[in-house]
C-alpha cells in the first residue's frame, strides 16, 4: 500500500514536470528559436534546459530521503565500468556505418554548427540523466520489485518527455517520424537506465548519452 502511494506520487511528479516542460517549450523555447540565432540562441536554450532540468533534478534528489533511493550516491564516479567502453565502441561504429549508408561517405555534415557542441555534448546528457536516472529511475527501482519493469517504465516516460519538442517542431513532423523517434528514445532510455543501475553511477550514462547526441549532429544531421 505504501509503495503504491509512493508510486502514484512519483508519476504525479512526472506529470507536473511534463506539463511544465510543454509550457516552457511552447512559450519560451519556440520564441527563442524563432527570434534569435547563433550563440545567443544556443546560450538561451542551454540556460533554460539547465535551469529547468538540472535545477529540478538536483532539487528533487537533495530533498528526497536517501533510503527512498536504490542508489544513495548517484553522482559517485565509476569510470572502471567496462560496459561503458564497449557501449561507446558500439555506438561509434553504428554511427559511422549509418552515416556511410545514408550519405555514402563519412564526415561532418553540412548542417553541423560549433554552437551544437554546447547543448548536444555538454548540457543535454547531464541534465536529462540527472532527472530521469538520478531521480526518477533511482526512486522507481526502490518501489518496483523487478529491475526490468523499472527500466521499461522509465524508458517509456523518457520517450514521452520528448513529445513537447516533437509537437512544436517546424515544419511539423509526420506521425510516423514522431513514432520512430519515440521508439528510438525509449530504447536509448533503457540503455542509459541499465548503465546507471549496473554501474551505480550516473557518469557512464551521461557519457554515452552525450557522445550519442554529439555523433547524431556531427555525422547524421538533425
Amino acid at each position: 500500500m505504501l509503495h503504491q502511494r509512493a508510486g502514484r506520487q512519483l508519476l504525479g511528479q512526472y506529470g507536473y514536470f511534463w506539463v511544465l516542460w510543454f509550457v516552457i517549450q511552447v512559450f519560451v523555447n519556440v520564441p527563442i528559436l524563432n527570434l534569435t540565432r547563433g550563440w545567443t540562441q544556443e546560450l538561451l536554450t542551454d540556460a533554460v534546459k539547465t535551469l529547468i532540468w538540472l535545477g529540478v533534478g538536483l532539487f528533487m534528489i537533495h530533498h528526497t530521503k536517501k533510503d527512498q533511493f536504490a542508489i544513495e550516491r548517484p553522482f559517485q564516479v565509476n569510470l572502471k565500468f567496462k560496459p561503458l567502453y564497449i557501449t561507446l565502441l558500439v555506438i561509434v561504429v553504428y554511427m559511422l556505418v549509418t552515416a556511410f549508408i545514408q550519405r555514402h561517405s563519412v564526415g561532418i555534415v553540412a548542417t553541423f554548427k560549433p554552437t551544437m557542441l554546447l547543448q548536444d555534448f555538454l548540457v543535454v546528457g547531464i541534465c536529462e540523466e540527472t532527472v530521469f536516472r538520478g531521480y526518477l529511475l533511482n526512486r522507481l527501482r526502490k518501489l518496483v520489485p523487478s529491475e526490468q519493469t523499472a527500466l521499461i517504465i522509465q524508458a517509456i516516460l523518457f520517450a514521452l518527455i520528448h513529445l513537447p519538442r516533437y509537437l512544436t517542431t517546424y515544419p511539423a513532423l509526420s506521425p510516423l517520424t514522431i513514432i520512430s523517434q519515440l521508439v528510438t528514445v525509449a530504447l536509448l532510455g533503457y540503455l542509459f537506465g541499465w548503465l546507471f543501475l549496473k554501474s551505480r553511477s550516473l557518469w557512464p550514462g551521461i557519457i554515452v548519452h552525450s557522445v550519442w547526441d554529439l555523433l547524431i549532429v556531427l555525422l547524421i544531421g538533425s
